[in-house]
């Protein structure tokens, strides 16, 4: 399998993904596994019905994303509405 990279060394917008989804991956996580999570019928559970932190980190960091104090930032990372949906759908 060495070589191959599916896209990914060729796209920035792929690669900035990956990247920023490694950030954000446990962002608010509370330490416990998703199905404590479920058991507890946490807020964040009754939102997500799988992947009950990963989603709730997701959710927390693109809410973060954008607010207005990262305008510049969304400037840099996508230039039109079909690179957004294409972020958010990588991410």
């Amino acid at each position: 399998m060495a070589g191959h990279s599916y896209g990914i060394t060729s796209d920035p917008l792929t690669q900035f993904s990956v990247v920023f989804s490694a950030i954000i991956h446990d962002l608010d996580h509370p330490g416990v596994p998703n199905a404590q999570l479920v058991k507890e019928n946490t807020r964040s559970a009754q939102i997500f019905k799988k992947s009950v932190a990963e989603q709730n980190s997701v959710e927390l960091a693109w809410s973060m994303l954008m607010g207005k104090e990262y305008e510049a930032l969304r400037a840099c990372i996508y230039h039109t509405e079909d690179d957004l949906r294409r972020f958010r759908q990588l991410v």
